[in-house]
């Protein structure tokens, strides 16, 4: 979808909350209390600035009131749909990244409201991240955010931000990628990121590291091969993990200009990208619904106060 059909699509509220409700109730609304469906959509027209207001549900059994966006990203916002609706768009078409200076310029808010409804975009991405695990063949390493420590460390042996991150192949090819931030690159740490993040039973690919080893027998992994910095292959063999790795760094320092904040939601928006860079003009689509799934109640991401 270009940009223009889009803001045909949604150019005002009401098409914004049709497609809200189209996306969280397909089957038609099913009160979250009694699982009735026997409901009317009312605005409440005696609360202040009702006119401002998303139409409500009323469960006709048992009296419930559920707003179409309560749970979604949107819940409570005083920023219009139309306003949302265009930065779901431009955070998913730009594959360099938005930051909030040059949202806030696009759409007209205020700096820290555009600098929230980043952040919760990107939420909405790291819940999406979540549901999937990698499986087949997946290499895994780590690396280090925010350049050499004072007094020249460098690899395992700095005290930069350390990431664990992985990279599906199949035919020779990425297919998935993830990045999690780690308190360390012990077995505890990248074994409570592996568990999550990868399917038993794949064949683990990495450099030899010992923490490796131990957390590809804890995983069931059908095999794990080892390729060491010594072997003259190994920039080819890890040849996309590295470019992936390489072009978020870019990322991070293009865009963000190397900012040492929201490490791991700055992850979750890159590989959320990398992960559906062949969905062309669905991309603005996908997000929306994952914008709309998302439950921010659950979030390990903290909020400041809303839009």
């Amino acid at each position: 979808m270009t940009l223009d059909e889009f803001m045909n699509k949604f150019s005002d509220e009401s098409s914004c909350e049709e497609r809200i409700i189209e996306l969280r109730w397909p089957s038609g609304f099913c009160c979250p209390k009694c699982g009735s469906k026997n409901a009317m959509r009312i605005h409440a027209k005696h609360r202040r600035d009702a006119e401002n207001r998303v139409p409500l549900f009323e469960c006709r059994d048992c009296r419930r009131q559920t707003s179409i966006t309560s749970g979604t990203i949107f819940h409570k916002t005083q920023t219009p749909l139309t306003k949302w609706f265009l930065a779901i768009y431009l955070v998913a078409n730009d594959k360099g990244g938005i930051a909030a200076t040059t949202l806030e310029r696009m759409l007209g808010v205020s700096y820290p409201t555009a600098w929230l409804m980043l952040r919760k975009i990107r939420i909405a991405m790291a819940d999406r991240n979540a549901q999937y695990r990698l499986s087949g063949i997946v290499q895994v390493d780590d690396f280090y955010l925010g350049g050499e420590s004072k007094g020249g460390k460098r690899g395992r042996g700095t005290e930069q931000v350390p990431v664990v991150a992985g990279v599906s192949l199949k035919k020779g090819k990425p297919q998935y990628l993830f990045m999690d931030v780690v308190s360390d690159v012990g077995k505890r740490s990248v074994l409570d990121v592996l568990t999550k993040r990868i399917e038993t039973g794949v064949i683990l690919e990495t450099d030899g590291w010992p923490t490796y080893a131990s957390c590809a027998e804890e995983l069931g992994a059908q095999s794990h091969l080892v390729t060491t910095s010594k072997d003259e292959k190994k920039n080819e063999t890890f040849q996309w993990l590295d470019k992936a790795i390489s072009n978020f760094k870019k990322f991070i320092d293009g865009t963000y200009h190397g900012r040492q904040t929201d490490d791991q939601l700055y992850m979750e928006e890159y590989t959320y990208r990398y992960n559906r860079r062949g969905f062309g003009h669905q991309l603005a689509e996908r997000l929306l619904r994952a914008c709309v799934a998302a439950n921010l109640n659950n979030s390990m991401y903290s909020l400041k106060v809303g839009t």
